[in-house]
């Protein structure tokens, strides 16, 4: 499912489908962000082929790639978690893409899975998973961005996920509050997008409309984002 971020012209694409996942064009993807400057030092040890969700940041206006999360879901009783792999945004989008991408993939994940019981991610991940705790109020962040605040059931999670670990804990949080928390993050559903797409041309008047002939939309450019299946 698409969404398209608020006063951006950046689509957000969310794939977990294998064959969806395996059709992507990671060559593009890289060679895009790479030519915006974006980092990309996080992919040298990424297993690409271990991912089991991705989302695809789309600049609308260009067709090219402006940012990339991905995940892998690990098992641990009684739920599982998520290793948020990597996230890499280009340059001037580095501000909130990559919150907004992490918050678009939870969204779905949880709508189509459940919630998971934390994500975590190394320290080249942290700086999202900072940001996405301070929109989540009853989640629990380790180690804490409050200095020497610890709350003691998410450190024996992190300890039990691995060292080198930030991990958000979602357990305190239910999934009606998670979802509610997650609104508007990541941006606007492209079926609303185009639901108020319909409703602007209504509000003419009846000369405009006469004046325009019934002339029709010119089709968008198209891109090349059906290479991600």
């Amino acid at each position: 499912m698409d969404h398209f971020l608020a006063k951006t012209h950046i689509r957000l694409t969310y794939l977990q489908d294998r064959r969806a996942l395996a059709g992507i064009d990671w060559p593009a993807v890289f060679e895009d962000l790479a030519d915006s400057g974006a980092p990309l030092n996080s992919w040298r040890w990424c297993d690409l082929d271990g991912l089991t969700h991705v989302v695809l940041a789309i600049d609308r206006d260009t067709g090219q790639y402006a940012g990339v999360l991905g995940l892998a879901e690990k098992a641990m009783v009684p739920k599982p978690w998520l290793q948020l792999e990597t996230v890499i945004a280009r340059p001037k989008e580095s501000g909130g893409l990559p919150c907004a991408m992490l918050a678009h993939v939870l969204a779905r994940i949880v709508c189509l899975d459940g919630k998971p019981a934390a994500i975590a991610g190394s320290r080249s991940s942290r700086e999202a998973l900072c940001e996405l705790s301070l929109n989540l109020r009853t989640a629990t962040l380790y180690p804490s961005v409050q200095g020497n605040v610890v709350a003691l059931d998410t450190a024996r999670l992190g300890h039990r996920i691995g060292a080198g670990q930030t991990v958000l804990d979602l357990r305190p949080v239910s999934e009606a509050i998670l979802l509610r928390e997650l609104r508007g993050l990541h941006g606007i559903r492209q079926d609303r997008l185009r639901s108020l797409a319909a409703q602007r041309p209504a509000k003419k008047s009846a000369a405009k409309l006469a004046r325009s002939g019934g002339a029709t939309r010119r089709p968008r450019k198209a891109t090349h984002t059906g290479r991600t299946g």
